[in-house]
């Protein structure tokens, strides 16, 4: 199941990211996607379902915005490396 957003933004809003109409949404879309799974809101593949793709799209995705694909706290992480 799907739902419809409507978001209002100044119409040159468009014209200043130099998006198609059709095409400003999505990368709206993205945006949140991304932000969220840095965030830690999604996993990766809740963020990728969230995108109609599948997770290898979406590590080349995050690669090409320059998120990495690791959301882990350096405590965490120091957690980790501690444990073996």
């Amino acid at each position: 199941m799907s739902f419809q957003v409507t978001v209002e933004v100044p119409e040159d809003a468009i014209h200043l990211l130099g998006e198609e109409a059709g095409q400003f949404g999505r990368e709206i879309l993205v945006a949140a996607v991304l932000r969220w799974f840095e965030k830690g809101r999604l996993s990766q593949g809740q963020a990728a379902a969230m995108l109609s793709m599948k997770r290898g799209e979406f590590f080349d995705l995050l690669y090409q915005h320059h998120v990495s694909p690791v959301q882990m706290s350096v405590e965490d992480l120091e957690g980790d490396f501690r444990r073996g």
